[in-house]
């Protein structure tokens, strides 16, 4: 019964009780109980209200206290990771198990309870330490050692439960749960995350096995220009002229000629003509490690002119493909208007050229809707030992992506082929295992790569020769590829763009 509701029968009891016994001698001792008991149960129900009042308030203050609690683990967390060395993990994943659902926090989207939770906890930082690298040694950051809990007072804590990194749209987003007398709440934010792309790997010479004597990463540009401030070249050491070059040279430096040497670009020996180079020379060795994906539509083989067209949504076309084979004025067009294109060839379905360009035939990247096109939504990836790229005449392949695991590209050209007006037969991104061009002169020295003194890149002559790659200035869409580099990129994060609280 509600407590008005009994007072209210007390008070009719008492009146009632004072009304009969009027006419009667000994009323006032019901009276006095009546009253008495009345005030009794305001009493009571005054401690009742006040205690309420006081276990609202404690429990306000214990969960006030671990809120604050967890933004302070959430301001420690992005403090840490302004250092360099903790900074390359905003680009990777942490996603750990909530024991209340069975699968991780925030799963690939960053949002809770969307549904793309995976039952396998997500771990790209704990055991990531790229401090033994070449091209991270350079940069003196030291291994990663981002704390991922702590400690605040006598009974608080904090934990990072999650980040997920989203490339597309180059945002973060950090879950921190913290604890505090029992009490557990948890912060939630997404932040802007930029990269720092001055150094971007615009063209990678990688060793696929450092151990094996036939294959090493080689660069003979040979008087061919690298066009373009991210033309930044990535070469292995080993596999150049001079083993003894372990830094990285910009235009200008005193020591640039003897890098520009090591890369087969000396006017002595290779026909060059001053600095062909836009970028920074890196000498230390970066080995791409891209996971295959899914397998698409097979092309087989293409002779002809063609369209193929990305088809929208969060992930890219694919197409398998044996081999492209073009002359004359043929072109294949990929349309990336509606979504990104993946152009993944079959091993070693097509040996020795798995795309062979002759004349003025074009791979061509377009979009219809006034955008240019992005080079990382045209990606072609050759995974066979056998897949070599082969440029002939004034052809051209604009507006990609080319990582080649095992074979190289070669520049057998004449002269520009890209549409644009650019001295160039590539623009975009290479990483290969060797990039070569023909002699300028029957007296350039040769390669001798992998041993096979007389192969066609060192026995063609194509007098004075100069087209060759242009790195295009907006590389963000290849930022998802980065981790797979061990390319010490800095990330640094920008404003918040939404903060949360999470109630657990």
């Amino acid at each position: 019964m509600p407590l008005s509701e009994l007072l209210y029968y007390l008070v009719v009891f008492c009146s009632r009780g004072l009304n009969s016994k009027r006419q009667e001698q000994g009323f006032a001792l019901p009276l006095a109980l009546g009253l008495g008991f009345v005030m009794v149960i305001l009493g009571l129900s005054t401690i009742m209200v006040a205690q309420s009042d006081r276990t609202s308030a404690f429990n306000r203050k214990q969960a006030g206290a671990s809120l604050a609690i967890a933004e302070g683990g959430m301001a420690r967390s992005l403090a840490q990771l302004t250092a360099p060395n903790n900074a390359v993990l905003l680009n990777r994943n942490y996603d750990t198990i909530n024991p209340k659902t069975g699968k991780t926090y925030l799963g690939p989207d960053g949002m809770f309870n969307s549904g793309d939770e995976e039952a396998s906890a997500i771990d790209e930082w704990t055991s990531y330490d790229p401090s033994n690298h070449p091209c991270y040694q350079q940069k003196g950051w030291g291994s990663p050692n981002f704390a991922t809990t702590g400690s605040m007072g006598n009974t608080g804590s904090y934990t990072v439960r999650a980040y997920r990194f989203n490339p597309a749209e180059q945002q973060g987003t950090l879950f921190v749960e913290a604890s505090k007398d029992g009490k557990t709440t948890g912060v939630q934010i997404r932040i802007a995350v930029r990269s720092d792309l001055d150094d971007f790997p615009g063209l990678v010479l990688h060793d696929p096995e450092p151990d094996d004597p036939w294959h090493v990463g080689v660069l003979a540009l040979r008087g061919r220009q690298i066009l373009g401030s991210k033309g930044n070249v990535y070469y292995y050491p080993q596999g150049s002229q001079d083993s003894s070059l372990t830094s990285n040279s910009t235009s200008g430096d005193i020591d640039r000629a003897s890098y520009l040497n090591a890369i087969f670009s000396s006017s002595a020996s290779d026909g060059a003509t001053g600095d062909t180079v836009s970028g920074t020379l890196f000498a230390c060795l970066l080995t791409p490690t891209i996971p295959d994906g899914i397998k698409g539509t097979n092309f087989g083989t293409i002779t002809s002119s063609q369209t193929l067209s990305g088809v929208g949504g969060h992930t890219p076309t694919l197409f398998q493909i044996e081999q492209i084979d073009l002359a004359g004025t043929d072109v294949l067009t990929v349309d990336t208007t509606n979504g990104s294109v993946v152009l993944d060839f079959i091993e070693d379905s097509a040996p020795e050229q798995a795309i062979q360009l002759k004349d003025m035939a074009q791979i061509l990247n377009v979009r219809t809707d006034g955008q240019p096109p992005r080079v990382g939504d045209l990606r072609i990836h050759l995974r066979g030992g056998d897949d070599t790229v082969l440029l002939y005449d004034q052809t051209c392949i604009q507006n990609a992506f080319i990582w080649s695991a095992w074979d190289e590209v070669q520049l057998l050209t004449s002269g520009p082929g890209c549409p644009g007006g650019q001295n160039t037969n590539i623009e975009g991104v290479v990483w290969a295992e060797g990039i070569f061009s023909s002699k300028n002169d029957p007296n350039n020295r040769d390669i001798n790569f992998i041993g096979e003194v007389g192969a066609p890149y060192d026995t063609v002559i194509t007098p004075n020769a100069t087209s060759g790659i242009a790195v295009p200035e907006d590389v963000s869409s290849l930022i998802d590829l980065l981790k797979y580099v061990d390319y010490p990129v800095r990330y640094r994060f920008g404003g918040v763009l939404q903060w949360q609280r999470v109630r657990l």
